[in-house]
């Protein structure tokens, strides 16, 4: 069923109203037409299921006729603090790990990054950004839209890191493994950050300055895994070692 992310001021009662793109993507692309159902949500976690019952020059309104109750939301949040990678490497990133169920998304600037954004570069590519989340998130069947930080440099981050448990990936960590670290936190984590770096790496000095805020070095392995990649891997593994994934 076609599935809709729209404003909470759009839904009020029983009726729901779907305008600009919605509509369009509704109309001209689904080819929907009066007396279709469609699942429509308020990214904040309530999900209906409504009918076409007129169509406008400007909106589409629908009648809510059942509140479906289910649990499509991981347990278990996700903080996503990734270095920026080059080209549309983020864009990828960012939708395979709103599929997969990550909750909010950090992207870094950091010491060996390579991208570099002036403020007016940044709203534009974090529009883009928000749209490719919305859209993972309806075709994934999320019930929450993951929330989306603006840009921030390395010592913004670490400065605002939240309690919780927090773990960089880093390829000089030879002993404490992903695995041993779990499996010594018995208590389970409101919140997971993740602490990804860039093409390059995180710097000795970065690594040193996230475990003085907290964060716990660990390997993923023999294997370099590319900054884009690393992420994924990690959010995975935590969803599956809580038992979010099946």
């Amino acid at each position: 069923m076609t599935r809709f992310f729209i404003p909470t001021e759009q839904i009020s009662a029983n009726t729901v109203i779907l305008k600009g793109t919605d509509r369009h993507h509704l109309l001209n692309v689904m080819r929907r037409d009066i007396g279709s159902k469609i699942t429509v949500l308020d990214g904040k976690g309530a999900e209906y299921v409504a009918v076409i019952k007129e169509i406008g020059p400007d909106s589409v309104v629908g009648e809510i006729v059942a509140t479906v109750a289910r649990a499509a939301e991981p347990r278990l949040k996700i903080r996503l603090a990734q270095s920026l990678p080059k080209a549309d490497k983020f864009e990828l990133l960012l939708q395979k790990n709103t599929e997969i169920g990550v909750g909010i998304f950090q992207p870094v600037l950091t010491e060996r990054s390579t991208i570099k954004l002036d403020p007016g570069a940044a709203q534009k590519k974090e529009e883009r950004w928000r749209k490719i989340i919305q859209e993972a998130a309806e075709q994934s069947g999320r019930q929450v839209i993951p929330q989306l930080e603006p840009v921030r440099n390395w010592p913004e981050v670490l400065a605002a890191l939240p309690n919780g448990l927090c773990l960089i990936p880093w390829e000089g960590e030879q002993e404490a493994s992903l695995k041993k670290i779990l499996a010594n936190t018995p208590e389970f984590p409101e919140l997971v950050t993740i602490l990804i770096g860039p093409e390059g790496g995180f710097s000795q000095a970065e690594v040193n300055q996230a475990r003085e805020r907290g964060a716990i070095p660990v390997t993923l392995g023999p294997r370099i895994l590319r900054t884009e990649t690393a992420g994924l891997v990690v959010a995975t593994a935590l969803l599956y070692h809580y038992g979010d994934l099946g």
